[in-house]
C-alpha cells in the first residue's frame, strides 16, 4: 500500500509536466500520457486501464505477438492493424517511440515491446535482429517513462532519472557516447522527461530545463547548432518551466506564467514565429498555453480555454485544416504561424499522424495513415485523413489533462508577454517600467523567474534613486572596470554609500545571484538601516517585514531572489 501511495503521489506531481512520446494528456512526452503517436503507430488507454494500439507491427511495436488485421508489403512483408487493438490492462501511462513501446502500470512496474537495437528495451540484449512482440517488465517503482527514437528514459518515483538504449548523440545524458543495455541512473530530483528523435528534455523538481543530446538545428536551446555541438552532459537552458515536449530537432517548453518557448530546426515553420528561419536559444510564442507536442516537423499546442492550434508540415494533411499552408519546404506546403484546429481538446500528440483527446474522453485522429495508423480500418499508399475524425471514445482523461478555464488569462503588461494583470507583481513590473528602473530582459519579455545577479540589483537601486552619481569616478573592484557598461555608476554608488562591499577578494561579483536577504539587506542599507555583523540576515529580513515590503510575499531568506520579487519589494518601499 505504500509503494501505491508513493506512485499515486508522484504521478500527481509530475503528470502536469511531462508525457509520453509525442505528447500526452497533457501534450507533452513523459508520464501521464493516455495517447501517444510513434512513427507509424498508436496508443490509447481507456478509462478502465485498457490499452488499445494499431498501425505498423513491424518490429512487435503493438505488443500483441506481432499479429495484425492485414500486411503492408511495400517495404517488405509485415502485418499492420488498421484498427484498435487491446494490448494490456491496468495501464496509466504510455510512450510510442518509432519502433518500441513503453507502459506503466498502476503499481509501478515498467513494460517494454518492439525492437531491441541498441538496448532500447533495457534488458540487456542489443542485437539488430531482436525483437520482443509481448511487454516484458523491466522495473518497478516508475512514474514516468518517454521514448525517443532508439533510447527510453524513465523517472522512478524518487525522482531519480534513468536512461538506456542508444547514446550515439549523447542523447543518454551519460557523458559519453556509449550506448547503455540496462537502465542506468543519470539525475536526480527530475519531475518529467521528454524524449525526442535523439534529443533529450528533462525538467528538475524546482522548475529548471536541462538538456542533452543532438544539436544538429539548435534543439539544445544553447545557442550552438551542428553535430559537433550535441550535449553529452545535461545543461540547464531556463527556468520556471512546466512542461517540455522535444521532437523533430525541435523543442518547446511551457514557462509556470502559461508562455511557450520555441527552438530548433524551422525549415517546416515549425516554430510557428512566421518564419523557416531556425533558431538556437528559446523564442516566444504565444501565451495562455497549457499543453504542447512535437514531432516529425509539426507542432500543436492547446490553449487554456481548450482551443488545440498546429503550426509546421502540412505535407500529409496533419494539420488537421485538409491541406495547404502558407508558405512551402520541398515542394510540400508548411504552416509558419499558428492555425486553429479544433476546440474542447484535452491532450493532443504528434507526428506524421496526430491523436488528440476531447474533455469528453473522444479521440480524434487525422493525417498519414499509410499503415492503418488512424485506426479508422483502411491503409495504403497515399491514404491521408485530411481532417479529425472520431476513432474511439472512453479514452481516459489524466490528471495533467487540459480542463477549458472559466475566463481567459487576462491582458499582459507593459508590454511584457510574460507578466499578466493577475500576477501578484504585475502593479510593480509596471512601476518599474515606467521608473525606468529596469526595461526587461527584452522589448517583450521581464522575465520574472530569474534570479537577479548582483549587477542587476544594484543596478534597480541606483535607478530607482534617481540614478545619483557616485561620490567617485574610480572602481575599487577589480572585475568593474567597463566605464561604459550598464551597472558600472551603479557599483560605484552603491559601495561608495554602503550598500554593499562586494564578494572579496577585490571582486565585486556582478553575475553571482542573490538571496532573499541580501537583496533584503541592500534594500535597508540604502534607505539608512543597519543590516550588519553576525545578525545581518534576520535584521534585514525583520526590516522588510515591519515595513511592509515583503507583504503577501513567501520564501526562504536563503533562496535566489527572482526578478519579480526585486521590483516587488522596490515597489513596495518606493512607489
Amino acid at each position: 500500500m505504500k509503494r501505491i501511495c508513493a506512485l499515486l503521489l508522484t504521478l500527481t506531481l509530475c503528470v502536469g509536466l511531462t508525457l509520453p512520446a509525442g505528447a500526452s494528456s497533457a501534450g507533452i512526452r513523459g508520464s501521464g500520457a493516455t495517447v501517444s503517436t510513434g512513427d507509424k503507430t498508436t496508443a490509447a488507454i481507456q478509462s478502465n486501464g485498457s490499452l488499445w494500439m494499431w498501425g505498423s507491427n513491424k518490429d512487435g511495436q503493438l505488443g500483441n505477438n506481432g499479429a495484425g488485421n492485414a500486411n503492408y508489403t511495400y517495404d517488405g512483408n509485415h502485418p499492420i492493424q488498421t484498427v484498435p487493438l487491446k494490448v494490456l490492462d491496468d495501464v496509466v501511462a504510455v510512450s510510442c517511440g518509432p519502433s518500441h513501446t513503453a507502459a506503466i502500470q498502476s503499481d509501478g512496474s515498467l513494460w517494454v515491446w518492439g525492437w531491441g537495437k541498441d538496448g532500447r528495451l533495457g534488458d540487456g540484449r542489443v542485437e539488430l535482429d531482436y525483437h520482443v512482440s509481448a511487454p516484458i517488465k523491466v522495473m518497478d517503482n516508475v512514474a514516468a517513462v518517454s521514448c525517443g527514437d532508439n533510447y527510453t528514459a524513465a523517472i522512478k518515483t524518487d525522482g531519480t532519472l534513468w536512461t538506456w538504449g542508444g547514446n550515439a548523440s549523447g542523447q543518454l545524458g551519460t557523458g559519453d557516447v556509449e550506448s547503455r543495455r540496462v537502465p542506468t541512473k543519470v539525475m536526480d530530483n527530475v519531475s518529467a522527461v521528454s524524449c525526442g528523435n535523439y534529443t533529450t528534455a528533462v525538467i528538475k523538481t524546482d522548475g529548471s530545463l536541462w538538456m542533452c543530446g543532438s544539436n544538429t538545428y539548435g534543439a539544445i536551446g544553447n545557442g550552438k547548432s551542428g553535430t559537433e555541438a550535441n550535449q553529452l552532459l545535461p545543461v540547464k537552458i531556463m527556468d520556471r518551466v512546466s512542461s517540455v515536449s522535444t521532437g523533430g530537432g525541435v523543442t518547446a517548453a511551457i514557462q509556470a506564467d502559461g508562455s511557450l518557448w520555441i527552438w530548433g530546426d524551422n525549415r517546416r515553420g515549425t516554430l510557428g514565429n512566421g518564419t523557416q528561419e531556425s533558431a538556437q536559444v528559446p523564442v516566444w510564442i504565444m501565451g495562455d498555453v497549457a499543453a504542447v507536442s512535437c514531432g516529425n516537423g509539426v507542432t500543436a499546442v492547446i490553449k487554456t480555454d481548450g482551443s488545440l492550434w498546429m503550426w509546421g508540415s502540412n505535407s500529409t494533411c496533419q494539420l488537421g485544416n485538409g491541406g495547404g499552408g502558407n508558405a512551402t519546404h520541398q515542394y510540400a506546403y508548411c504552416q509558419t504561424v499558428p492555425l486553429k484546429v479544433l476546440d474542447q481538446a484535452a491532450a493532443v500528440s504528434v507526428n506524421g499522424h496526430v491523436a488528440a483527446v476531447k474533455t469528453d474522453g473522444t479521440l480524434w485522429m487525422w493525417g498519414d495513415n499509410l499503415t492503418g495508423q488512424v485506426g479508422i480500418g483502411n491503409w495504403g499508399t497515399n491514404n491521408i485523413v485530411p481532417k479529425p475524425t472520431q476513432v474511439m471514445d472512453g479514452v481516459a482523461l489524466s490528471s495533467s489533462a487540459v480542463v477549458p478555464s472559466v475566463t481567459p488569462s487576462e491582458s499582459t503588461v507593459a508590454g511584457f508577454y510574460d507578466v499578466y494583470k493577475t500576477d501578484y507583481y504585475a502593479d510593480a513590473v509596471a512601476w518599474a517600467k515606467a521608473s525606468s528602473v529596469t526595461g526587461g530582459t527584452s522589448a517583450t519579455t521581464f522575465s520574472p523567474g530569474n534570479a537577479v545577479t548582483r549587477a542587476e540589483a544594484v543596478t534597480f537601486l541606483w535607478r530607482a534613486a534617481g540614478s545619483p552619481v557616485p561620490g567617485t569616478s574610480r572602481s575599487p573592484f577589480a572585475d568593474v572596470t567597463d566605464t561604459g557598461a550598464y551597472y558600472y555608476r551603479a557599483v560605484l554608488w552603491a559601495s561608495d554609500q554602503g550598500i554593499t562591499g562586494g564578494v572579496g577578494n577585490g571582486q565585486f561579483g556582478l553575475s553571482a545571484t542573490l538571496t532573499y536577504d541580501q537583496i533584503l539587506a541592500m534594500l535597508c542599507r540604502a534607505s539608512g538601516g543597519t543590516a550588519s555583523g553576525g545578525d545581518w540576515s534576520a535584521a534585514a529580513v525583520s526590516w522588510a517585514a515591519e515595513n511592509g515590503l515583503t507583504e503577501g510575499l513567501t520564501f526562504s531568506p536563503k533562496d535566489n531572489c527572482p526578478r519579480s520579487d526585486v521590483v516587488y519589494c522596490l515597489w513596495k518601499q518606493l512607489a
